[in-house]
């Protein structure tokens, strides 16, 4: 059974509404020509939240990544050596790994984000676009589209309002160089090849049954839909923009391959607060795994789908992340420990689950330390976000010894931390140490703010922190007796013990 909180959302529950009775080819997939990002994520994660609102309906539904390794290698991207251009051309199934870890260019790419859907318990079926060409599975719409290949010029140039070259063709044989182009000159349509001549003027021929070339993105669009029986695939506003693939892909499928247009749902594009839009040509990317390193799978499919994905997603990974976990937990969880309380306990007993059991025991939270395997993968977490993402204010870590800051206490300050000294108990929790930090305050006379600042200004060095009761409740009541005692003046030890 699958342990990811999943609530189907009403937007998704009407688009499989929309579709009509099954059954369903759920289809999304992108070219592996560089890092699969979180903004390529969010379309397979739109097309899962369709596909399980149509099992919800009782449907059957096959859903389909299909991942265009069979694509020419365009640009090279951010990180692969310059020496890469040489393969410019050439599928991207046929071009080495940079770093000689997998079997392909595309793998390379490819593998991470298939590990990180299996992390997210993803339920899709991969499949690569050259293994499908080379098996013959596109041969029959391959044929076709050459068939109709004054048809498709034409719609192409009505669309896109580019004039074409009368030779045109949908199909893009690879030459004996191993790029992907050549002109077509013949179509030998009882052995599914054609003639070509190549870029040095030599005529070859392509067999399209065994994957020896492709169709051009457009075409291959609506003719893939027509292969596969695709009836729902989202896309980003960049395909669907006016004179864009889908306004091609459309005409072709209805015009051409005599088949209906799938079902569709066009969603934004997501931004990293202060970089800009995701883009892996740009280097401006968040890798899924990178991100599962800060926040369980259930909480990263919440966060990149957003409240609805028609909507652009601005990610604040740092100011913005702890107040967003909150909110997951608090609908995923009975008992939730604030994630600023987790970053502190994280940084003062790192790699330490028993301590931060006791620390989060202490703390008022004795139900979410009653697990320690949960609990050592939510402390991961906490640590991982405080070392890559987390402002200044959330890098905390009680100090061994007294912080130089602590000179700047006044004495009103002091003694206020003597009198908490003096009525701290072992085994207070994290409410009955809010409440007595609290009252010894007001009983004082003092302003909240400026007693509380005390607290964490001789614990951890600064003049915040997480929610103090919980916070102090979690350490040792010897030893916040000792530190308060010292700033006071009660005594002279203020180390921090083991």
């Amino acid at each position: 059974m699958s342990s990811t909180v999943y609530q189907i959302p009403a937007w998704a529950e009407r688009v499989a509404a929309s579709l009509g009775p099954g059954p369903h080819v759920v289809v999304t997939g992108i070219s592996p020509s560089g890092n699969i990002h979180v903004g390529n994520l969010r379309e397979v994660l739109v097309a899962e939240a369709v596909a399980n609102a149509l099992k919800a309906r009782g449907e059957r539904v096959r859903f389909v990544f299909h991942a265009d390794t069979i694509d020419p290698l365009r640009k090279i991207a951010p990180g692969v050596p310059e020496s890469f251009k040489e393969y410019i051309g050439h599928s991207l199934s046929r071009v080495p790994d940079p770093e000689g870890c997998h079997a392909s260019y595309a793998d390379h790419f490819l593998a991470p984000f298939e590990e990180a859907l299996q992390s997210m318990e993803v339920d899709v079926e991969v499949l690569r676009s050259h293994e499908l060409y080379e098996s013959g599975f596109y041969a029959g719409v391959t044929r076709e589209a050459i068939e109709y290949a004054g048809e498709l010029r034409n719609i192409l140039q009505e669309v896109s309002g580019r004039e074409m070259p009368e030779h045109w063709s949908p199909y893009l044989p690879r030459m004996a160089s191993g790029r992907l182009g050549g002109r077509v000159l013949e179509h030998v349509s009882e052995e599914r090849k054609v003639v070509y001549v190549d870029e040095d003027g030599w005529e070859d021929v392509s067999d399209y049954a065994k994957g020896e070339g492709k169709l051009g993105w457009r075409v291959e669009l609506a003719a893939r839909w027509k292969a596969l029986g695709a009836t729902f695939e989202p896309f980003g506003k960049d395909h669907t923009s006016r004179g864009g693939s889908t306004d091609t892909a459309d005409r072709m499928a209805k015009e051409v391959f005599q088949y209906p247009v799938p079902g569709r749902y066009e969603y934004e594009w997501i931004q990293i607060r202060g970089r800009g839009a995701m883009s892996s040509s740009k280097g401006i990317v968040l890798l899924p795994r990178d991100m599962l390193e800060i926040m369980p799978p259930g909480a990263l499919k919440r966060m990149v789908l957003g409240r609805d994905p028609a909507r652009a997603l601005d990610l604040d990974l740092a100011e913005g992340f702890p107040r967003f976990m909150d909110e997951y937990r608090a609908e995923t969880e009975a008992y939730p420990v604030p994630f600023a309380h987790l970053v502190t306990v994280a940084q003062t007993v790192p790699g330490d689950t028993q301590r931060a059991t006791e620390m989060l025991s202490r703390g008022g939270y004795k139900e979410a330390a009653r697990d320690p395997e949960k609990l050592r993968r939510e402390l991961a977490y906490a640590r991982n976000w405080a070392e890559r993402w987390a402002p200044e204010t959330y890098r905390l870590g009680v100090r061994e010894d007294l912080p130089p800051e602590a000179a700047s206490l006044n004495e009103e300050q002091r003694t206020y931390l003597g009198a908490v000294a003096e009525k701290i108990e072992d085994e207070m929790d994290g409410y009955a140490v809010q409440d007595l930090l609290y009252g010894t305050a007001v009983g004082m006379g003092l302003k909240p703010k400026a007693a509380f600042g005390a607290v964490y200004t001789v614990l951890l060095g600064k003049k915040s922190g997480p929610k103090a009761g919980p916070f102090v409740a979690g350490l040792d009541a010897g030893f916040v007796r000792e530190r308060f005692g010292v700033v006071s003046g009660d005594t002279t030890d203020g180390g921090l013990e083991g």
